[in-house]
């Protein structure tokens, strides 16, 4: 049944005449006349009648009917053996046994099979496996199967560059916006599509590219030789299946605290009632809500010394003050209504739902710091985020030690070292490229400001870890998802004069959510390919939500 199509009624034999579902008559009648003629079990209605009914919402089909109804889905297979068995079933022998260099279309087919599989699975572990979710189908597959049989038969050698080029730029790149997760997709291709796949490379642990054998073959060695379902299999740490079910189980209990009666909710908070749970939560937060920072006498402080750094916090605390304005402005509202002063609008049924259900609400989310924390650890990160701006506002100088993550903006702060040290140095701006050096310390034994650049925390890293005795990047421990980072010596030079080798251009982001929170990125050393920290999912994460 096409996806758009209207429902319709047909009899199982094929020559009869499909008819449209009545829905112009009254749902009473339709409902009515399938009560009395179409009882299931009863005598009337012939047997081999059936009620096709499409997934298109419509209001006009009868709630009788839906509750008689079968319900059948097609859902899409969860694990990397059942997509790799769907992925290889999508075609036959003929495409198979088509092309005249049977070894290396045999070989190729099955590894671009892996690649499939495991790019479609992989959006299960969420932003580490993709910044955003793509529709990778397997449309896309036998495209690059087509592309391919007309490589191999038009040409005497494989040109592996020019499949990896089509396969991950064009068929499954048109679908990809985000920067990083096209390097992804090149970093897979460059693994599985090279030269020593006719040879049999490892694919995964526990699984090699197999000789040449018949379709019905390779489908039998799937089913029965597979390696049991892990990370490991995509490239991933075990970890990485910790944080996919946590998320999972963080989602399914917020989904049911958001369903339940709010009577029922309640329960939870020592049997107070929505009304006084409400209103402990909306008086905490404005007896502990910070003052507004005196940004015209700020202004006078700094007329003389405003260097790039005192430009950015200056506009730190110009947006700290919009925030701290409208948190106060909605909360004062909402106290009114409350009290009976004010009729509640839609705008403060909002504003009281999410404070209920320690949710940062939307009206100050358009104007806050980007976060996924729950609206209390919102408010607590909020709080410390002043008293850094607070304490630079005492003195206007710099901290020796700058929390990084406490910034509205960390890109702008790191913008502003690399203009002083091009001041500095006269280079030019635009060549400039951050550097980060890492250092064995931790913000508590940092004694001066550093001489050259600035010195930075306040930075975890995901999918990996800092080790400090070695000062290279490791594979993750067991059950530490998110390892904090020592202080880092954040500095500039032109690109021409950093060495890029052995280093892993490593991402930074604001929140676990990756993709629109992207700040800049570091090189960090590594002994191992850095194409496994790219697979690996690793990267540097400023605010974390930890469960």
């Amino acid at each position: 049944q096409p996806p758009h199509s209207q429902p319709e009624m047909q009899p199982a034999a094929p020559e009869a005449p499909s008819a449209e579902l009545p829905v112009s008559k009254q749902d009473e009648e339709v409902e009515e006349e399938v009560e009395e003629e179409v009882l299931v079990g009863g005598i009337r209605g012939n047997k081999n009648f059936r009620v096709f009914l499409s997934a298109e919402p419509s209001e006009k089909i009868p709630a009788g009917i839906l509750q008689r109804s079968i319900k059948l889905t097609n859902e899409p297979p969860r694990g990397l053996q059942a997509n790799m068995k769907r992925a290889l079933a999508c075609f036959g022998e003929e495409t198979w046994e088509a092309s005249s260099k049977q070894a290396e279309l045999k070989s190729i087919i099955f590894s671009l099979c892996y690649f499939h599989s495991t790019i479609v699975e992989r959006k299960k572990f969420g932003p580490q496996g993709w910044n955003r979710n793509y529709p990778f189908n397997l449309g896309d597959l036998t495209t690059c199967i087509a592309v391919l049989n007309n490589y191999l038969e038009d040409r005497p050698k494989i040109p592996w560059d020019d499949l990896r080029y089509v396969f991950g730029e064009i068929i499954y790149g048109g679908h990809i916006t985000d920067d990083w997760d096209r390097k992804l997709c090149m970093t897979y291709l460059e693994n599985f599509i090279r030269a020593e796949v006719v040879d049999g490379i490892e694919l995964c642990p526990g699984l090699a590219v197999p000789g040449a054998m018949s379709h019905k073959g390779y489908l039998e060695l799937v089913e029965r030789e597979f390696p049991l379902e892990s990370p490991i299999l995509y490239g991933l740490h075990h970890n990485a299946e910790i944080g996919f079910r946590t998320t999972q189980g963080d989602q399914l209990f917020r989904t049911i605290n958001e369903l339940q009666p709010r009577q029922a909710a309640t329960g939870s908070t020592g049997g107070k009632s929505e009304q006084e749970v409400l209103r402990a939560t909306l008086d905490d937060i404005l007896n502990n809500l910070p003052e507004a920072f005196n940004l015209q006498e700020i202004a006078e402080r700094l007329e003389d010394e405003r260097g790039p750094f005192q430009n950015v916090f200056y506009q730190e605390c110009e947006r700290m003050n919009i925030l701290v304005a409208e948190v106060k402005r909605s909360l004062q509202e909402l106290d009114l209504g409350l009290k009976g002063a004010l009729a509640m609008s839609t705008r403060m049924q909002i504003l009281a739902d999410s404070l209920f259900l320690d949710q940062l609400p939307e009206a100050w989310a358009t104007v806050s710091f980007l976060s996924m924390r729950p609206l209390g650890a919102w408010f607590q990160n909020l709080q410390d985020r002043d008293q850094q701006l607070a304490l630079w506002a005492a003195d206007l100088q710099t901290p020796k030690v700058v929390w990084i993550s406490g910034f509205f903006n960390p890109m702008a702060f790191l913008t502003a070292v690399m203009q002083t040290i091009a001041l500095q140095n006269a280079y030019d701006l635009d060549n400039m490229t951050l550097t980060a050096e890492v250092l064995k310390k931790w913000p508590d034994q940092i004694e001066a400001p550093a001489r050259e650049g600035c010195y930075i925390h306040g930075l975890f890293m995901e999918g990996a870890r800092w080790d400090m005795n070695s000062g290279y990047l490791e594979e993750s421990r067991m059950k530490e998802l998110f390892p904090k980072m020592p202080v880092m010596l954040v500095k500039a030079l032109p690109a021409a004069k950093i060495d890029f080798t052995d280093t892993f251009a490593c991402p930074v982001y604001k929140t676990q959510e990756r993709g629109p929170g992207y700040v800049c990125t570091f090189n960090l050393k590594t002994k191992q390919p850095a194409r496994k920290w790219v697979i690996g999912g690793v990267a540097l994460i400023m605010d974390i939500v930890e469960a």
